[in-house]
């Protein structure tokens, strides 16, 4: 398991967020050169932390049994179900053209989107199954952020909150400490600090070396109109109680 011992200068990186680096006593971050190691400790935090992902494709076919057994019945989702499958074969196609064609603007038909999204949003509000499916995701992505910057992030300066580990990495807890810490510090300097959290996750992510199915299961696609709101510092609790990933198993302060 990893020590807490000091890295080599060669496998360390020195990070302050764009967003914060023009105020004085700038907040500092030391970044790791992860390894296999660190991406294996990410994953158990993951698996201890009891979060869920659904696929894009799970949360469609939520919503079309929802509109088949609870909201329409067999014959009118039979009659009226197909707009929603060529407006989601339509969305798909034009995000698989946007990878290689960055110019490509999204175009449909503005009336049929506009009811097709009212009825994504009213299957959303009555749904509830479809409901707990999103808040799964949410909690999945804001675990993951706060799992990536856990095991990149060894050390900091400029920020008041108190350094928290476990077997060898930064605990989930200190982790919401540290985004909260840094929000406040960018928020006295007018400063939007959810940006600043998120340029650290981006700059921790780009250290781990993601690759394509990482990436993947990292976001929390929902149907067109369902969109999840801008993660945040973790609020919500694991769903299987704490884990020892969490647990504030020993304190340093951190560098002033």
């Amino acid at each position: 398991m990893p020590q807490d011992i000091p890295l080599e200068a060669s496998e360390t990186l020195a990070f302050t967020p764009d967003v914060l680096a023009h105020i004085d006593g700038a907040p500092s971050f030391t970044l790791r050169a992860p390894t296999t190691r660190e991406k294996r400790f990410r994953r158990r935090i993951m698996s201890e932390e009891g979060v869920t992902f659904h696929s894009e494709e799970d949360l469609r076919q939520e919503v079309l049994d929802a509109l088949r057994t609870v909201l329409w019945g067999e014959e009118k989702f039979a009659t009226h179900s197909q707009p929603l499958k060529d407006y989601w074969e339509a969305l798909d196609d034009y995000r698989a053209q946007k990878k290689t064609n960055q110019d490509l603007k999204w175009s449909y038909d503005e009336p049929t989107e506009r009811a097709l999204l009212k009825l994504l949003r009213d299957v959303e509000q009555s749904w509830s199954p479809l409901g707990r499916m999103k808040a799964d995701n949410i909690d999945f992505n804001e675990i993951f952020m706060a799992a990536t910057v856990a095991v990149v992030v060894a050390d900091w300066s400029g920020l008041s909150c108190a350094k928290e580990t476990d077997r060898g990495y930064l605990t989930i807890d200190c982790v919401d400490a540290l985004a909260n810490s840094m929000t406040k510090v960018a928020e006295r300097k007018d400063v939007l600090g959810k940006l600043a959290w998120l340029q650290l996750f981006n700059a921790c992510a780009n250290r781990m070396s993601l690759d394509g199915e990482e990436e993947k299961n990292s976001a929390s696609p929902l149907p067109s109109g369902m969109t999840p709101p801008a993660s945040n510092p973790r609020k919500a609790s694991a769903k299987a109680g704490k884990s020892p990933a969490s647990a504030r198993s020993s304190k340093t302060p951190a560098s002033a």
